[in-house]
Protein backbone atom coordinates (compact mmCIF):
# COMPACT_ATOMS: atom_id res chain seq x y z
CA UNK A 1 0.00 0.00 0.00
CA UNK A 2 3.10 2.00 -0.12
CA UNK A 3 5.44 2.93 -3.29
CA UNK A 4 8.76 3.96 -3.39
CA UNK A 5 9.69 5.93 -6.94
CA UNK A 6 12.84 7.83 -7.76
CA UNK A 7 13.00 11.76 -7.67
CA UNK A 8 11.78 12.76 -11.13
CA UNK A 9 10.04 10.02 -11.99
CA UNK A 10 7.76 9.86 -14.82
CA UNK A 11 4.20 8.13 -13.76
CA UNK A 12 2.76 7.64 -17.56
CA UNK A 13 4.12 4.01 -17.45
CA UNK A 14 2.57 3.40 -14.63
CA UNK A 15 -0.92 4.43 -15.38
CA UNK A 16 -0.65 3.01 -18.58
CA UNK A 17 -0.09 -0.47 -16.70
CA UNK A 18 -2.62 -0.06 -14.47
CA UNK A 19 -5.23 1.16 -16.57
CA UNK A 20 -6.62 -3.18 -16.90
CA UNK A 21 -7.78 -2.67 -13.67
CA UNK A 22 -10.38 0.05 -14.32
CA UNK A 23 -13.43 -2.08 -13.93
CA UNK A 24 -12.87 -2.25 -10.00
CA UNK A 25 -14.92 0.84 -10.37
CA UNK A 26 -18.02 -1.47 -10.84
CA UNK A 27 -17.91 -2.57 -7.34
CA UNK A 28 -19.97 -0.01 -5.40
CA UNK A 29 -18.09 -0.30 -2.37
CA UNK A 30 -15.09 0.11 -4.09
CA UNK A 31 -16.53 3.42 -6.47
CA UNK A 32 -17.44 4.28 -2.79
CA UNK A 33 -14.22 4.43 -1.14
CA UNK A 34 -12.36 6.05 -4.40
CA UNK A 35 -14.98 8.96 -4.83
CA UNK A 36 -15.15 9.63 -0.44
CA UNK A 37 -10.89 9.90 -0.70
CA UNK A 38 -11.03 12.07 -3.90
CA UNK A 39 -13.37 14.28 -2.44
CA UNK A 40 -11.34 14.58 0.99
CA UNK A 41 -8.09 15.14 -1.03
CA UNK A 42 -9.51 17.89 -3.19
CA UNK A 43 -11.25 19.76 0.28
CA UNK A 44 -8.10 19.18 2.08
CA UNK A 45 -6.29 20.94 -1.10
CA UNK A 46 -3.88 17.83 -1.02
CA UNK A 47 -1.57 17.58 -4.25
CA UNK A 48 -2.78 13.82 -5.95
CA UNK A 49 -2.19 12.18 -8.78
CA UNK A 50 -5.71 10.35 -10.11
CA UNK A 51 -6.35 7.95 -12.50
CA UNK A 52 -9.98 7.89 -12.93
CA UNK A 53 -10.39 4.75 -10.34
CA UNK A 54 -7.28 4.80 -7.80
CA UNK A 55 -5.38 8.37 -6.67
CA UNK A 56 -1.77 8.05 -5.97
CA UNK A 57 -0.83 10.56 -2.83
CA UNK A 58 2.42 11.56 -1.92
CA UNK A 59 2.32 10.30 2.22
CA UNK A 60 5.13 9.17 4.66
CA UNK A 61 2.44 7.23 5.59
CA UNK A 62 3.20 3.62 4.96
CA UNK A 63 -0.31 2.24 4.86
CA UNK A 64 -3.31 3.91 2.49
CA UNK A 65 -7.23 3.67 2.54
CA UNK A 66 -9.14 1.64 0.21
CA UNK A 67 -8.67 2.88 -3.58
CA UNK A 68 -5.38 5.48 -2.80
CA UNK A 69 -1.65 4.66 -2.93
CA UNK A 70 0.52 6.51 -1.13
CA UNK A 71 3.95 7.07 -2.63
CA UNK A 72 7.11 8.82 -1.37
CA UNK A 73 9.95 9.90 -3.37
CA UNK A 74 13.24 8.74 -2.71
CA UNK A 75 16.79 10.25 -3.81
CA UNK A 76 19.57 7.67 -3.18
CA UNK A 77 18.90 3.45 -2.81
CA UNK A 78 21.10 3.97 0.40
CA UNK A 79 18.72 6.87 1.67
CA UNK A 80 15.68 4.25 0.95
CA UNK A 81 17.41 1.63 2.64
CA UNK A 82 17.72 3.66 5.58
CA UNK A 83 14.26 4.50 5.87
CA UNK A 84 13.08 0.74 5.24
CA UNK A 85 15.70 -0.76 7.78
CA UNK A 86 14.13 2.42 10.22
CA UNK A 87 10.60 0.46 9.90
CA UNK A 88 11.15 -2.47 9.24
CA UNK A 89 9.31 -3.27 12.45
CA UNK A 90 6.25 -1.84 10.57
CA UNK A 91 6.81 -4.09 7.08
CA UNK A 92 5.10 -6.89 6.32
CA UNK A 93 7.28 -7.18 3.13
CA UNK A 94 9.27 -5.27 0.47
CA UNK A 95 8.52 -6.08 -2.87
CA UNK A 96 11.40 -5.41 -5.32
CA UNK A 97 13.85 -7.12 -7.90
CA UNK A 98 16.84 -6.83 -6.63
CA UNK A 99 16.94 -3.86 -4.34
CA UNK A 100 17.10 -4.91 -0.55
CA UNK A 101 17.68 -7.88 0.99
CA UNK A 102 15.04 -10.45 1.90
CA UNK A 103 12.91 -8.96 -0.95
CA UNK A 104 9.59 -10.21 -1.82
CA UNK A 105 9.50 -10.93 -6.09
CA UNK A 106 6.61 -8.68 -7.80
CA UNK A 107 3.74 -10.83 -8.01
CA UNK A 108 4.56 -13.24 -5.24
CA UNK A 109 3.55 -11.38 -2.13
CA UNK A 110 0.15 -13.74 -2.27
CA UNK A 111 1.97 -16.57 -3.15
CA UNK A 112 4.66 -17.24 0.26
CA UNK A 113 6.58 -20.28 0.68
CA UNK A 114 6.91 -22.68 2.87
CA UNK A 115 9.81 -21.34 4.76
CA UNK A 116 7.72 -17.40 4.64
CA UNK A 117 6.64 -16.97 8.26
CA UNK A 118 4.32 -13.86 8.98
CA UNK A 119 6.37 -11.38 10.63
CA UNK A 120 9.53 -13.74 10.75
CA UNK A 121 8.01 -15.72 13.16
CA UNK A 122 7.64 -19.62 12.69
CA UNK A 123 4.37 -20.35 13.77
CA UNK A 124 4.77 -24.37 14.24
CA UNK A 125 7.98 -23.49 16.79
CA UNK A 126 6.31 -21.00 18.26
CA UNK A 127 3.25 -23.36 18.98
CA UNK A 128 5.80 -26.11 20.21
CA UNK A 129 7.38 -24.02 22.63
CA UNK A 130 4.14 -22.95 24.03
Amino acid sequence: SKLFVPEGYEFDKFFESLSKWQQLTENNKYANNYDYNKAVYLMSDFKFLDTGFIVLKEDEQLSSPIATLNYSLYSSKEDLNDFLSHEKEQLQCVVSSGFVDNEVNFGQTQTPALQDYADGVDTLDFLRNL
